[in-house]
């Protein structure tokens, strides 16, 4: 695929979707942020706490904070300092939202029960420590749909899938000949995808560790990321050519002879991590050190992955977490929440994605349902062969205030509640607030209207944008 192919605009209720960072006194600062070279996250967030991994001189340890306590953070603030030498990654449990997940050098994974409010003290005891890795541990991840199982990937090229509530081994495998970079589940998560050293992408049986599909990757030295996309069976891996040029790809599952597509991004260093969202079939990409955020269009038509816009900033990110699709703010169309982490200022930054709508109604058309916070099996149940996608939460105009609404089948959305007032004819009428029929309908085609010329608007700026780009071409 052409390298400028993706730039040009193409029709998308997401084509506007726009960042707005938090102000200063809602962020997070004073942080002594971890500036390890490993290549991970470093941080997670869930609706009650964020995990960020801090530096420290001997041991490891990673700070908790009440997503409400923002502003300055005393130096002194207390943090979990249970691992004898640094830790690489942090992850919540999607079922449990007191319980996270630490994985460090020191060879282990600990996981921590952290008390509603926060920590009053260092917590240095673990409710449970897993040991059986030779190597330290750079990726875990919580199963999508299993309670208490854990996949976790070490420097001595296995990746164990474990009982969280036991602490036993469900399943290992030592199928990779190098070291692994990335690792991720499927929907169901019967499978786990990985990108490794050896510069070639794997998917394997999460239970029995055999290698389902394997396939030559991005061609570069420096380290690539995969994830699943969604409920298809495709992959969208980031990583680097053989000039050291930044690129992606996405690959159908089922034939990964060749990617569907590969474009070159750019020439800079920092690794791209990709965050897919299910809802609305965007893929957002991160670059370690970079201060943009581009965001990318997956369909089923070929080219398959359109560009759609790029939020930019003035400060570098260490990394990015992403907070869970259920807790977004749905009624302001907020449909993906980054905390940007920033170790130059040692901040972490709050980042809401937004799609632009006029209406103040509930946009059911960009808000599918999505994961909930209840498990669909048991670890015991999983390991059997049971197979189940994540139980669903419908989002709904009714839960506004306190979270989408849960359902456990399938089941016809439910209609946008209009709200009515009386209003003045001194004043025009707002919309949903109408007292007559007649008025509803006047002022539906007043906004037909308003739209319209925001549409002609936007399609002249667009076109001047092509020509621009071409003539920068010499297209």
């Amino acid at each position: 695929m052409s390298a400028t192919k993706g730039l040009f605009v193409r029709s998308s209720k997401f084509r506007h979707v726009f960042g707005t960072p938090a102000k200063k006194d809602k962020c997070y600062d004073n942080l002594k942020i971890s500036k390890g070279p490993h290549e991970s996250d470093m941080s997670a967030v869930n609706s009650k706490f964020i995990a960020v991994v801090t530096e420290v001189r001997g041991g490891g340890s990673f700070i908790v904070l009440p997503l409400e306590k923002v502003g300055r953070i005393d130096i002194n603030y207390p943090k979990v300092t249970g691992h004898r030498d640094p830790v690489l990654d942090v992850a919540w449990n999607p079922f449990n939202e007191n319980e996270v997940a630490s994985a460090s050098e020191d060879c282990t994974i600990k996981l921590w029960d952290i008390p509603d409010g926060g920590l009053t003290e260092d917590m240095k005891d673990p409710s449970l420590t897993l040991e059986g890795h030779q190597k330290k541990v750079g990726h875990i991840r919580w199963h999508p749909s299993a309670t208490n199982v854990l996949a976790s990937a070490s420097a001595d090229n296995t990746i164990r899938v474990w009982n969280t509530e036991t602490g036993g081994v469900l399943s290992a495998t030592g199928a990779f000949p190098d070291m692994i970079q990335s690792i991720c589940w499927n929907y169901n998560g019967s499978r786990i995808a990985t990108t490794c050293k050896d510069k070639k992408i794997r998917v394997v049986d999460a239970r029995t560790g055999d290698v389902l599909q394997e396939n030559k990757g991005h061609d570069g030295n420096k380290p690539s990321r995969v994830v699943f996309c969604g409920k298809t069976d495709k992959l969208f891996t980031s990583g680097f050519s053989r000039m050291s040029e930044r690129q992606f790809a996405l690959w159908d599952v089922n034939h990964m002879d060749k990617p569907l597509a590969m474009e070159v991004i750019d020439n800079a260093s920092g690794v791209l991590f990709p965050f897919w969202d299910d809802g609305t079939n965007m893929v957002y990409l991160v670059g370690k050190g970079d201060t943009n955020i581009r965001y990318f269009e997956v369909t089923d038509e070929s080219p398959y992955v359109f560009f759609l816009s790029m939020y930019q900033s003035s400060v570098p990110a260490r990394s990015v977490c992403s907070m869970p699709k259920r807790h977004m703010d749905f009624m302001k169309c907020e449909v993906m929440r980054f905390f940007k982490v920033q170790h130059t200022k040692g901040l972490v930054e709050p980042l809401s994605m937004t799609v632009p709508r006029k209406s103040e109604m509930f946009q059911g058309d960009i808000f599918p349902a999505c994961p909930s916070e209840e498990p669909a099996l048991t670890a015991e149940e999983w390991i059997s062969g049971t197979n189940k996608d994540p139980i669903l939460m419908e989002f709904s105009s009714e839960g506004a205030g306190s979270g989408p609404v849960k359902i456990k089948a399938a089941a016809a959305k439910k209609k946008p509640t209009v709200r009515t007032a009386a209003v003045s004819s001194a004043a025009p009428s707002a919309p949903g607030e109408f007292s007559t029929l007649e008025e509803y309908c006047q002022g539906c085609t007043e906004l037909e209207n308003v739209n319209f010329e925001l549409y002609r608007k936007a399609y002249k700026l667009l076109e001047e944008e092509n020509k621009m780009l071409r003539a920068k071409l010499g297209m």
